[in-house]
């Protein structure tokens, strides 16, 4: 039997196969052994601009164009993967094959993979994402929050959220600036959600939350056995986990300063090496930083790297503080509609007296801080601000530290300072503080570092 006589059949098989081949999403249509149409699917048909009746007993050539190889294919003249074909202004990606019977060619198919290179590299990488989107128990690494999560109104947030826009537009380093509170991870979300990596894992760390001895591991993972209590198949570090997608490296001020150096090499090289590894590992993960410090102060204070910050510094977004937001009110108003929603509470209303408090207020926690007094409001029904300075007033008649305490304090940090710029060297960082190494290490005792 030829392939048009089992296409136009009416058995039940060849119905199925039909309204199948219709509910695909891309285009296919096939051939007999001359060239003529004798099966398009709907995608095709419009593509195409018509119906099946217009195209079927058509050859391929007056349907498509004369650079289909189709009817070639179907007279066994081989196949073609990936070839490229304009049909109607519309560049495809396809795939033409024989169509075998018993052995024997009895037509050909062709399937438009991908409408175009860009989708076929999008496709490409969300297939790639997708299996390198590990997740943590049961939940995988995913961006909660996108730009149309960021709430607010007026200028300064209409340039703020165009700014995230645009930076997610670019697969470069972003680090976001801002004070505690004002949602630096929240920009984080919206700039991944927004990006072309959208379809694979947000990773995030913090930076300042790990042990310092630990979090080299967490970043890179390590070998099997790596170390002393080391998983006997090793660990994935973050930035594998983040493969095809995101890692949120929140508080990097507060990264060791032996690690800025490794990170910086990932950014310049895109591979790294696992801890007890000795092979290089590809890195295929776009980094956002958050910090509420001034890296230019700690690069001057030798605390961070300057290249690092550089690096990092190549599209800087600055998270406006609550206290320059001319839309508190509306925030408030929001926030307050959400609250009573996830609480299961009746919604309460603001009046003029408590907002007019909410415009006043410094707001020193930032929108974090609005969230958590407009909860008690939800809750309590009293509006509740705590003062822009929460130390009691006796703290600023505390008695000053005695000298030797503030010696050995100051002595401590500047050794912990040497140890970061030195890698753990303990030699080097004797010679930076001037001090031989024996003294080092009674200072180092003395002060139980």
């Amino acid at each position: 039997m030829v392939l048009s006589q089992w296409i136009a059949g009416s058995s039940e098989e060849a119905g199925f196969l039909r309204l199948v081949l219709d509910h695909v999403s891309d285009c296919l249509v096939s051939v007999d052994t001359s060239g003529t149409i004798v099966l398009i699917n709907q995608p095709y048909c419009r593509l195409l601009g018509g119906v099946a009746d217009d195209f079927v007993g058509r050859h391929i050539t007056d349907v498509v164009g004369s650079q289909t190889k189709l009817h070639l294919v179907a007279r066994g003249e081989g196949s073609h993967v990936g070839y490229p074909l304009k049909v109607r202004g519309h560049q495809l990606i396809t795939r033409q094959v024989p169509v075998l019977q018993d052995g024997r060619i009895i037509g050909a198919v062709g399937l438009a993979l991908f409408s175009d290179l860009g989708t076929l590299k999008r496709t490409f990488r969300r297939a790639t994402q997708a299996e390198l989107a590990m997740p943590q128990g049961n939940k995988p690494w995913r961006s909660r929050s996108g730009i149309s999560d960021i709430v607010g109104q007026g200028e300064l947030m209409e340039a703020y959220r165009n700014s995230l826009d645009m930076v997610a537009g670019h697969d470069l380093p972003v680090l976001v600036s801002g004070e505690t509170g004002s949602g630096k991870e929240l920009a984080a979300h919206a700039i991944h959600a927004q990006s072309s990596r959208s379809e694979g894992p947000f990773v995030w760390i913090n930076c300042a939350s790990i042990p310092s001895e630990l979090i080299e591991a967490e970043l890179f993972g390590y070998e099997g056995g790596a170390f002393t209590g080391a998983r006997s198949r090793g660990k994935l570090g973050k930035f594998e986990l983040a493969s095809g997608g995101t890692l949120f490296l929140d508080e990097i001020g507060d990264m060791p300063l032996h690690l800025q150096g490794s990170l910086l090499r990932v950014l310049q090289t895109s591979e790294m090496v696992r801890v007890g590894g000795t092979t290089p590992v590809a890195i295929n993960a776009r980094v956002i930083c958050a910090t509420n410090q001034s890296l230019p102060e700690l690069s001057r204070g030798g605390r961070f790297r300057q290249d690092l910050y550089y690096r990092l510094g190549v599209l800087p977004i600055d998270v406006p503080p609550l206290r320059d937001r001319e839309d508190i009110e509306y925030l408030a108003r929001q926030l307050l509609t959400r609250i009573a929603a996830r609480l299961s509470a009746e919604p309460r209303d603001l009046s003029r007296r408590e907002i007019a408090a909410l415009i006043a207020h410094r707001w020193p926690g930032n929108v974090r801080e609005l969230e958590n007094v407009l909860t008690r409001f939800v809750v309590t029904g009293q509006l509740m601000l705590l003062p822009a300075d929460p130390r009691p007033e006796k703290d600023e008649k505390r008695t000053p530290q005695p000298l030797k305490q503030r010696i050995q304090s100051q002595t401590a940090t500047e050794i912990r300072t040497a140890l970061e710029q030195s890698s753990g060297n303990k030699s080097r960082a004797a010679e930076l503080l001037g001090i031989s190494r024996a003294h080092l290490y009674r200072l180092m005792k003395e002060r139980s570092l």
